[in-house]
């Protein structure tokens, strides 16, 4: 049996005090033997030391196997490996202060206001910044509203605000409104090429929402703007009506836009945002694309400067007959525009956006009296002196100058023909187009021009401005147009190219004083 094992309390739990039983008959032979005599008798006890064993505290026996000598032996027994290894180990005791003990018994820290509040901050910063990552990623931000990313939305309707609004006559408003929220600007910093809204490649018009009986009507934004002053605020002065370019300002006048609207008595929508005043809002959905002018080859090689207040300022197109001349591109084809009242806003955009058309363009303005375009004719002035325009008024009041036969002329060939409008010649019937091509041979035979001027404009000399290079174009033979642009009221539309379909929307055939003349769904376009 093995004697009893006790933990020792002053010690670590490692160190144990183990007794085994070989080691109590381990110190038998030092027990001395017993003497025998002859009669194999034992010796009587010679005093008590020979009779009691051994001390537990006495040494080793020294013997033979214990001397330095055998210690200091070479041992020349061969090395067997064992199969099976008995590993021990054994744990060192720990330091006096770092027992079971101690280390449960912990120092207090010290605590701060920014250990108290840094890591409640960091967290509530995490929480906030993982919403407004999940927001923008995950769900699309209202097009309508403070968050839109665009200018205008032809889905939602944006919110304007009235910034001024200038009387004409008693009918005609000149209406200036600005964006509401200013979301929109952040993506027009690298983008402004592609994101601005004044494109002269394209004839665009805008719906504005009655919104106590939900109808909308369409406007065509004109870039204009109104420049005020303390002067102006003060109302010592009236504010001046002037053109819209991004040379000066940043985002086309951070979105500012001008309605022209004209009120009748039986218009909800017109007499709806005539009634209101500086300061209130009313809101546009678009834009939408009404007509987009074919691509031309001479895009990449000329762009017509934008119209700016003073024509002295405007940059020559000296060069733009040359690099056609040298790269053989065809012509860009002009065209004719018939507008009445409003219908005018068109032709006004078209002219005094950004890439204007590049095309000489002949108008017919048709009015019930003179003044309705008042605030627009010192630029429609100027313009005829750039020799972009050539303006023919028509009033109501004046019999005498109305639209008649003797106004509309034939339309020419063209010198640029896309798919589209081929498309749109094959259409014709066989009569059609049997007059089509009468009309263009005779304009092949007849056409005579300058040859001195025209050579001296491939030269390409030297003008300081355009208006300088005006007063030479303005002496060359204009070609005859080859397109035709209409738009005004249901009876003037009928009167000069024939109605739209209004249950479809289509072109429908042309009629009235432009069907006289050749005219045809080919070269006409109603707006």
């Amino acid at each position: 049996m093995l004697p009893f094992v006790r933990r020792s309390k002053s010690r670590p739990p490692h160190w144990l005090i183990t007794r085994f039983k070989s080691d109590v008959n381990s110190n038998k032979h030092l027990q001395p033997r017993k003497q025998t005599n002859n009669n194999n008798t034992p010796a009587p006890a010679s005093d008590t030391s020979s009779t009691s064993s051994s001390s537990k505290a006495a040494p080793a026996p020294w013997t033979s196997q214990t001397s330095v000598s055998h210690l200091l032996k070479k041992n020349t027994k061969p090395y067997v490996p064992k199969l099976k290894h008995d590993r021990l180990t054994y744990e060192y005791p720990g330091l006096p202060n770092k027992d079971e003990y101690t280390t449960k018994i912990k120092p207090t820290k010290t605590t701060t206001r920014w250990s108290r509040y840094l890591p409640k901050m960091l967290g509530v910063l995490v929480l906030v910044w993982g919403g407004y990552t999940i927001k923008v990623w995950f769900y699309p931000p209202d097009e309508g509203g403070e968050d839109a990313r665009e200018l205008l939305s032809p889905n939602k309707f944006h919110k304007f605000i009235i910034t001024h609004k200038e009387q004409i006559d008693d009918d005609h408003f000149l209406i200036e409104i600005q964006p509401k929220y200013t979301h929109w600007q952040y993506s027009y910093i690298l983008n402004y090429e592609s994101k601005t809204i004044w494109n002269g490649d394209r004839i665009w018009s805008v719906e504005v929402k009655h919104p106590d009986i939900s109808v909308v009507r369409s406007y065509t934004p004109l870039p204009f703007y109104f420049m005020k002053s303390e002067y102006t605020r003060r109302g010592e002065r009236k504010p001046m009506l002037r053109v819209i370019h991004n040379e000066n300002v940043d985002y086309d006048m951070n979105g500012v836009m001008t309605l022209y609207v004209k009120r009748y008595n039986d218009g909800e929508v017109s007499r709806y945002i005539t009634s209101k005043n500086i300061g209130e809002e009313i809101e546009l959905r678009g834009p939408y694309e009404e007509y987009k002018f074919p691509y031309h080859p001479g895009k990449k090689y000329h762009q017509r400067p934008t119209f700016k207040d003073l024509p002295s300022h405007i940059e020559s197109e000296h060069m733009a007959e040359r690099a056609r001349q040298l790269n053989r591109v065809p012509k860009y084809d002009n065209i004719t525009f018939y507008g009445a009242g409003t219908g005018i806003a068109p032709l006004l955009q078209l002219v005094f956006s950004r890439n204007p058309y590049r095309g000489f363009i002949t108008v017919h303005y048709s009015a019930q009296k003179p003044g309705e375009l008042k605030p627009f004719e010192r630029y429609l002035f100027f313009l005829e002196k750039l020799d972009r325009v050539k303006l023919n008024y028509h009033y109501d009041s004046e019999p005498s100058s109305k639209l008649k036969q003797s106004d509309i002329e034939k339309p020419g060939k063209p010198h640029f023909i896309t798919d589209k409008q081929k498309q749109e010649m094959n259409k014709l019937t066989e009569t059609e187009q049997l007059k089509y091509r009468l009309q263009l041979l005779e304009q092949d035979q007849g056409k005579v021009q300058d040859q001195d001027q025209q050579s001296n404009l491939t030269r390409g000399p030297r003008y300081e401005n355009a208006l300088q290079y005006a007063q030479v174009t303005s002496k060359l033979l204009k070609d005859a147009s080859s397109f035709a642009i209409v738009c005004g009221p249901q009876g003037y539309m009928e009167y000069v190219c024939g109605s739209k379909v209004l249950n479809t929307g289509e072109q429908g055939p042309v009629e009235g004083l432009l069907a006289k003349k050749g005219w045809n769904s080919a070269n006409v376009f109603k707006l």
